[in-house]
């Protein structure tokens, strides 16, 4: 790429073509400029590189330039006259700046991993493992990246090389917040236990997520590549929030807004603050199940049930104690009254119910039919028992809680 004849101009065209050994990154990717003379800075995006030049898509005037190729990689560039028009324009690479380390060009190991694929890149990393491990390590390291279609190529990923104690980035996107100590022990694991290793992490913020893999060269060197999953992962929550909401307006809408579900804390909060509590107890087995029944039947007398109410509601509470025993190993129970209002509450730390049952389970014709409902006939006992049913379900439990109208004859509003 170079113009040893001050006479003779190199054709854009031919630099394009690859005639002199360039090759187009994998990624088209911004740079900024540097003027050395007076420090003024432009932009420009990288088109075409070799190991003694760089074509851009720019508008700078002519001179020298320094330019940050990947986090800890520098070069700096003259332009070079050449034969064609803007937008794009040509560089000699007059020196390599790399780790306080100074060359004449890119060596072999820079310029492959500005133009190798992610592909290339793991095939690189993974060439001096013995064949028999080779390709098994090199399909996983794959199979991680193309299973989500973000993660299609390594820019939003660094990749690193560790070698004698020393961890060196060799992509460089510059992202990535974890610090040097945490990547260099984790890969350290990896060279211990002499094979393949993953891990999910958060960095000290608690604000980045990455999702690390570690690969073993030799007992001294590894790879590593660590990719932030952040953006992916509240991406997945928000549309997980977004089908919850649709659960809840589905199935509160087919109950005419008798079933309710709870997903905030603060929801369930307004319900649980205010009220006078009756009584609560902890189910820790099945015979705790007829003691708390009878107390729960003698509290709630004061509030003139009809035999049949009463009769429903304390089913309801037996059906809501057993299910929250099976499932949960233990259960807690809790009766308030607030205002015209009874609230059985019962909970337990069990995995939840899925969701995706419930849309189904309500909108079944005759739906509150024991042969019916998907959740069982013990869902379908409170359902009917109460005058509004509320449910908080995820994987750390299930709470839920009943609540019945106290009319007019029995204790007046507090």
């Amino acid at each position: 790429m170079k113009n040893t004849d001050s006479d003779k101009r190199i054709n854009c065209k031919d630099i394009i073509s690859g005639k002199f050994l360039a090759k187009r990154p994998q990624q088209r990717f911004k740079v900024q400029l540097e003027r050395l003379d007076n420090g003024e800075l432009f932009s420009g995006v990288l088109e075409l590189l070799s190991p003694i030049g760089i074509v851009l898509k720019s508008d700078v005037p002519r001179g020298k330039y320094k330019i940050r190729l990947i986090n800890d990689l520098e070069v700096i560039v003259k332009t070079v006259n050449l034969e064609g028009t803007a937008p794009y324009q040509s560089f000699d690479i007059t020196k390599v700046i790399r780790e306080e380390e100074e060359r004449g060009r890119l060596s072999k190991e820079d310029f492959e991993l500005l133009t190798y694929s992610s592909k290339e890149i793991i095939n690189k990393l993974t060439e001096s493992l013995a064949q028999d491990s080779q390709e098994l390590i090199r399909e996983q390291l794959k199979a991680e990246i193309e299973k989500s279609e973000l993660l299609d190529e390594l820019e939003i990923a660094d990749v690193f090389k560790y070698d004698r104690g020393k961890i060196k980035n060799l992509t460089g996107y510059g992202s990535i917040t974890l610090g040097e100590a945490y990547l260099s022990n984790f890969i350290k694991k990896s060279l211990k236990d002499g094979h393949y290793s993953r891990e999910m992490t958060v960095d000290e913020t608690g604000d980045r997520i990455y999702d690390l893999h570690a690969v073993p060269m030799d007992y001294k060197s590894a790879g590593m590549i660590a990719i932030d999953v952040t953006d992916i992962i509240n991406t997945e929550r928000k549309n997980k929030a977004r089908e919850l909401e649709i659960y809840r307006d589905v199935i509160e809408a087919a109950t005419n807004g008798k079933f309710k579900l709870i997903f905030k804390e603060d929801e369930l909060s307004k319900l649980l603050e205010k009220g006078s509590r009756l009584f609560s107890a902890d189910i820790k087995k099945a015979e705790d199940i007829k003691i708390i029944r009878d107390i729960f039947k003698a509290e709630i007398k004061e509030f003139n049930f009809g035999a049949k109410e009463e009769l429903h509601l304390t089913l309801a509470l037996s059906e809501a104690m057993t299910n929250g025993l099976k499932h949960g190993g233990a259960a807690k129970v809790l009766a308030n009254h607030y205002q015209n209002k009874l609230r059985i509450i019962v909970s337990d730390q069990g995995t939840g119910i899925d969701f995706k049952e419930l849309p189904k389970a309500t909108l079944m014709k005759n739906y509150s039919g024991a042969e019916n409902f998907s959740l069982g006939q013990g869902f379908s006992v409170m359902f009917m028992a109460s005058d509004c049913l509320f449910l908080k379900t995820d994987k750390r439990g299930t709470i839920v809680i009943l609540e019945k109208e106290v009319k007019e004859g029995g204790v007046g509003n507090e």
